[in-house]
């Protein structure tokens, strides 16, 4: 498996932080290669997940939440689709919270798994996490502070489901 692991602090709350990755369908506002996670009907537990840039390079998956304690971890695993797994971890620190991202996938095997080796799928899986994990910082920071700054904007909590403000 192709597995990469990328940090990020953030000047908001653990809880902030936390809540607003617990609501799997709000990935695709900071990971632009996620199209859609939608959770399964009567399986709290379950999201189907699009990715990719569009047809017919578009892959799809069902995860499962492997596991969850809120305001540190959420760990997923695929059960059908392409094969990954991840987790996001939500650590403390003095002015806010630590974000790490893991994310791991099964390469294809065989010529077509050689090729995305040798052009550098590692490296640019690893940039588009980076990417992303900074503009998710920016959305949340940027939203938060919108709020503190005119109170005619959502409630923080309409916003993240809590009512913490970040520092």
């Amino acid at each position: 498996m192709l597995e990469r692991q990328v940090e990020v602090d953030v000047a908001c709350s653990v809880e902030q932080v936390y809540d607003l990755w617990d609501n799997l369908e709000n990935v695709p506002r900071w990971m632009p290669l996620v199209k859609s996670v939608e959770p399964i009907p009567r399986e709290p537990d379950l999201w189907r997940w699009q990715f990719g840039v569009r047809f017919p390079l578009l892959v799809e998956w069902v995860s499962r939440i492997e596991q969850r304690i809120p305001g540190q971890l959420i760990a997923w695993q695929s059960i059908s689709g392409l094969r990954n797994q991840g987790r996001a971890e939500f650590a403390p620190r003095d002015r806010g919270c630590r974000l790490r991202l893991t994310l791991a996938f099964a390469l294809p095997g065989g010529l077509v798994g050689t090729m995305l080796e040798k052009i550098g799928l590692d490296r640019w899986l690893e940039e588009n996490l980076v990417d992303s994990l900074h503009r998710f910082q920016t959305q949340i920071e940027t939203e938060v502070r919108r709020h503190v700054d005119a109170p005619s904007h959502p409630a923080p909590s309409e916003v993240f489901h809590r009512e913490n403000v970040c520092d």
